[in-house]
């Protein structure tokens, strides 16, 4: 098998003392009220695989019907390249969602071998040579709605408690931002009703009186 950039430059996992560093440096961040929401998991995905040293780290969506999950952002750490798009199927990876579901998280230091994984071999994990997956869901108001996910290429080291914790944050992060960007969107609808309102309240008022009969 040929190499890639990511084998032959192969990320060295974070300490424990850095990870914990990344998180506090990640939370200091004034990411969601400076900037869009694409630039806040983009500096999101990039800084947490920088910060862990782990070669892909994605942000996935869970669509409206439930029945796909949607890559809003990925961050590839050997190529520092940004992607997206890609979507996975809930009909086609049933243990993989009934995971996400009833899971904390799913720690996966073997991906082909991980029961909520490894219905993945033969399709996602070959296509990326990924070897390990640390995924978190993401919920919002008590609710599944995506995951961050984690994921090592060709090579794999065991997950520890700390990456699980690192991941944990970022996760939260992902969902301040998602959540800053709903509160964001119903403020501009809120204004923009209230600026019909007022259009429609000063033509009213002037319009002249009806004539007294």
């Amino acid at each position: 098998m040929e190499s890639s950039p990511a084998s032959s430059a192969r990320p060295v996992l974070a300490t424990p003392a850095q990870l914990q560093e990344g998180v506090a440096c990640l939370s200091r961040g004034g990411y969601f009220r400076e900037a869009s929401l694409e630039m806040a998991l983009s500096i999101l995905t990039e800084s947490a695989a920088r910060m862990s040293g782990v070669e892909r780290v994605s942000i996935w969506a869970l669509t409206d019907d439930q029945s796909e999950l949607c890559c809003l952002e990925l961050f590839e750490l050997s190529t520092q390249r940004h992607a997206g798009g890609e979507c996975i199927t809930a009909s086609h990876y049933p243990a993989y969602f009934n995971a996400l579901r009833s899971e904390s998280c799913i720690v996966a230091d073997d991906a082909g071998r991980h029961p909520a994984t490894a219905e993945f071999v033969g399709n996602y994990l070959a296509r990326h040579r990924i070897s390990a997956v640390l995924d978190t869901p993401i919920h919002i108001r008590g609710e599944f709605q995506g995951v961050l996910s984690l994921e090592q290429v060709a090579t794999r080291e065991p997950w520890n408690p700390a990456h699980r914790l690192f991941a944990h944050a970022v996760a939260n992060l992902v969902t301040l931002a998602l959540v800053e960007f709903e509160a964001e969107q119903a403020r501009s609808q809120a204004e923009s009703v209230a600026r019909h309102l007022r259009t429609l309240a000063n033509g009213a008022g002037s319009q002249p009186l009806p004539a007294a009969v």
